[in-house]
């Protein structure tokens, strides 16, 4: 440690925490880590391809769900009801059927089935499923919390949007996925899906939340362990996504995706992406949200939970889509929305992506809604006529 300490000092190097990096892109580099020993050593997480210990690894997900639900801030959030009602529709519906339609009507194929009717392609069908699952969830958690607070927003607002959409989502998700997805086979199997999210999801978040009301101490020991229950959460996805990767390699689904077919997605995932900014951006200036009410909707809002998608991911039918091909967007897009949104928080802090009339504008609005006599004044510069 000493001879380390020695060569860094003075150099670029002093002031680098790895372990702080490691502990802050933990998601992502487990990840990547999984994904790796899918493709090099398919074998083990093939044998654990069983719906049970999916099931059980969601459930032990959701369980650490319930104990970071901040249900307290919903009080304060009704302070400001009409924000957490448009900003719940936004991330709920707005930001999920938009997207996923859009996807919808371009050409993939089936050719997980030896389909292959269109001459020109986007990839496999399973990919369209997984970018449709992905925007039809609800919001980030934690994620989207922390970087509204870097934003300096409405925390308040966040917390309360995150905590009614993702149980609201629960029951939105497989409802909006099941317009986009094959409808027979939805309908058919609709009665299993809903009991396995039951048992998975709804069960274990209940159990994990009220645990913390019937114990008092246990607010106290989540709070201070609070890094560890999110490192946890994001090593259980990881372990379904290494699961479900190294059973379709194993089938050889997976071999049926080229390169042209990833660079497609990500193109697609980051257009996807910037469409919801731009429909949140559009609903917070015709909305005259104030500065800290506009970094909720556009930073919380436009971000989707990889959780819930990797939850309902494993609760499919077999016969809707290759599970592990479903899940690639949705591992894909989620640092995406991260890192693009990541550029937004510092010109949020002093409303630079707002144009320079907007907030005077607003006000006046404002001043209509409370002083319906105040209407002449909405547009009124202050200078004449000519």
């Amino acid at each position: 440690k000493q001879w380390y300490q020695r060569r860094v000092r003075g150099s670029w190097l002093e002031g680098f925490n790895l372990k702080e990096l490691f502990l802050k892109h933990f998601l992502i580099i487990t990840e990547i880590f999984a994904v790796i020993i899918a493709i090099v050593w398919p074998l083990p997480g093939s044998k654990l391809s069983h719906p049970t210990i999916s099931l059980v690894i969601v459930a032990i997900i959701f369980l650490f769900t319930g104990f970071k639900l901040r249900t307290d801030e919903l009080r304060s959030g009704v302070k400001s009801l009409d924000v957490v009602l448009v900003c719940c529709i936004s991330s709920l519906f707005i930001t999920s059927l938009v997207p996923s339609y859009i996807v919808h009507t371009l050409p993939f194929d089936d050719r997980v089935k030896g389909v292959n009717d269109t001459s020109f392609s986007f990839g496999p069908l399973e990919l369209k499923l997984g970018i449709s699952l992905f925007y039809c969830a609800p919001a980030t958690i934690a994620t989207g919390i922390v970087m509204v607070t870097g934003a300096e927003g409405d925390v308040v607002t966040a917390v309360a949007v995150s905590t009614i959409t993702n149980l609201v989502g629960c029951f939105t998700t497989p409802l909006l996925f099941s317009l986009f997805a094959d409808a027979d086979t939805m309908a058919q199997d609709s009665l299993k899906i809903l009991m396995k999210l039951g048992l998975s999801l709804l069960l274990p978040m209940t159990i994990g939340k009220l645990l913390t009301v019937v114990i008092p101490k246990s607010k106290a020991v989540i709070a201070e362990h609070k890094r560890k229950i999110g490192m946890l959460q994001s090593l259980g996805i990881c372990i379904i996504l290494w699961i479900k990767l190294s059973s379709s390699i194993k089938k050889g689904t997976f071999k049926l995706i080229v390169a042209t077919d990833m660079v497609i997605l990500v193109g697609i995932l980051i257009a996807c992406h910037f469409l919801v900014l731009l429909l949140n951006f559009l609903i917070s200036i015709s909305c005259c949200f104030k500065r800290e009410q506009a970094s909720v909707i556009l930073i919380l809002c436009s971000q989707k939970t990889i959780v819930l998608t990797a939850a309902i991911a494993t609760a499919l039918p077999e016969n809707i889509g290759d599970s592990a091909l479903i899940l690639l967007p949705c591992f894909i897009a989620h640092p995406l929305q991260m890192l693009i949104d990541s550029f937004f928080i510092q010109p949020l802090q002093t409303s630079n992506l707002f144009p320079a009339f907007l907030p005077e504008f607003c006000e006046r609005c404002r001043e209509v809604k409370h002083d319906p006599q105040s209407h002449r004044r909405l547009f009124d510069t202050g200078q004449s006529p000519n």
